[in-house]
């Protein structure tokens, strides 16, 4: 029972790829993520917290203000 449910989980999630953009933007009706990420690219360089937006959004909020005065010290 825990493998199939495993399976479920992982199925529902990779079906979550190919609206990430959509969903993580933060005003999608106006502007999308930058650098966009496109469903049938197969890298995961600018996932996570790789890609600026997305990072910003993964950080704790108790690291948050420290993460936008210096993001690059975090990535």
């Amino acid at each position: 029972m825990q493998a199939i449910m495993g399976q479920v989980r992982s199925d529902d999630t990779s079906h979550l790829k190919n609206c990430i953009a959509q969903y993580a933007a933060p005003d999608p009706s106006d502007k999308g993520l930058e650098p966009p990420i496109y469903a049938d690219n197969k890298s995961r360089a600018l996932l996570g917290v790789n890609h600026p937006q997305l990072a910003a959004m993964l950080c704790p909020i108790k690291h948050a203000k420290a993460y936008h005065e210096d993001p690059t010290k975090y990535v």
